[in-house]
Parts: C-alpha cells; sequence; structure tokens
C-alpha cells in the first residue's frame, strides 16, 4: 500500500496554460496594464499571496478576498466545463494501490467540480489547500499538513508534482517525489525505485 501527495495543475489536470496568464488577464481585467513579467513573479505565490502582490503592487482598491473571488471567476467556466486529465492519469490512478490525497494551490471548489466532472475525484480521501493550511506550497509546512492528513512519515509518502520549485521542498524534508511529466511512462515499479 502506497500514501500519495497528488498536486494538481500541470499534474492532474492539463490547466497550466490557463494559470500561466491569469495574473495578466485579471490586471487587463481591470483596465489596467500589467508589468512584464506579471505571471512570472506570481507563479510561485498561493491565492492569497498573489491577490496581495496584485493590490499592493497595482493600487486595487478591494480586499484580497475580493480580488480572489474575482481572479476564481474568470476561471470558474474553464474548470467547471472544458479542463481535461492529463494525459494516461485516469488510467495510472485506477490501478494505482494508493491512500491519495490532494494538495494544491488551486480553489478547492473548483478541484472537486473538475475533477467529479472527469470521474477521478473519489480517488481522493481529501483535497488540502494553501488557504485551507493558510501555508503556500514553497513552505514545507504545506507538505507536512498533508502527511499530517494521511497520518503518515514523509518518507513514507510519495508525491506527484510538476513544479521543479516543490519539488525541491518536499524532498528536502524527506518525502519521496516524482516528477511527472507524462502519465503514461510510469509504473508500480517506476514509483517504488524513481522517487527517492
Amino acid at each position: 500500500m502506497n500514501y500519495s501527495i497528488f498536486d494538481v495543475d500541470g499534474t492532474i489536470l492539463d490547466s497550466m496554460e490557463v494559470w500561466n496568464t491569469l495574473a495578466s488577464r485579471y490586471v487587463q481585467s481591470l483596465g489596467m496594464i500589467p508589468q512584464n513579467n506579471l505571471d512570472e513573479i506570481v507563479s510561485n505565490m498561493s491565492l492569497e499571496q498573489s491577490a496581495t502582490y496584485l493590490k499592493k503592487h497595482y493600487g486595487i482598491n478591494k480586499s484580497e478576498e475580493q480580488i480572489i473571488s474575482e481572479v476564481l471567476n474568470l476561471i470558474s467556466d474553464f474548470y467547471k466545463y472544458e479542463v481535461k486529465l492529463m494525459p494516461g492519469f485516469k488510467d495510472f490512478i485506477s490501478h494505482y494501490d494508493s491512500v491519495n490525497v490532494i494538495g494544491t494551490s488551486c480553489d478547492e471548489k473548483l478541484v472537486k467540480i473538475a475533477l467529479n466532472r472527469l470521474g477521478v475525484l473519489n480517488y481522493f480521501e481529501d483535497i488540502i489547500t494553501c488557504s485551507k493550511v493558510n501555508k503556500s506550497k514553497n513552505d514545507p509546512d504545506f507538505y507536512l499538513a498533508c502527511a499530517q492528513v494521511l497520518n503518515q512519515r514523509p518518507e513514507d509518502i510519495v508525491v506527484f508534482e510538476d513544479a521543479d520549485y516543490c519539488i525541491d521542498v518536499a524532498r528536502k524534508i524527506g518525502f519521496k517525489v516524482i516528477k511527472i511529466k507524462d502519465w503514461r511512462d510510469l509504473n508500480e515499479e517506476c514509483i517504488n525505485n524513481c522517487g527517492k
């Protein structure tokens, strides 16, 4: 039996394209011109951190909560109707003998809607979000909170991630980590031997 933490965007869901331009699109929706590297600046931030940055940097006269709500409204239809699974994920998860949780910076409601529509929500015991534990994914405590839900030590848990900065954080505190490029290349033997 394995114990696993799964990232969502870019790992389970083929959704990175929408996130990679979201901050710029939000600033444009307010009638302002985003700085050239805005999306890169906020790429490692949680939704809360991004909202704080946007509010301060662009002088947005709204609460962080309102900014987050408006940002999520921009992408909610994408999660409800359009986003697809990463190729090979459904076949992988349906054959993977593991207790699984999700560890994501995405909004829990959007994750549930998308995974339920795509028929994979039932493979996960819980959804742990940065908002729920008040930690970003570049904080080791985020992954430790996920481990607490699984009631296992980091060294007994496999983390599936696509983002290098998350991989580095999880690996440094003892998790086995597998960088996801293509689910079709993974098998049980690889998980047991490659995640060190």
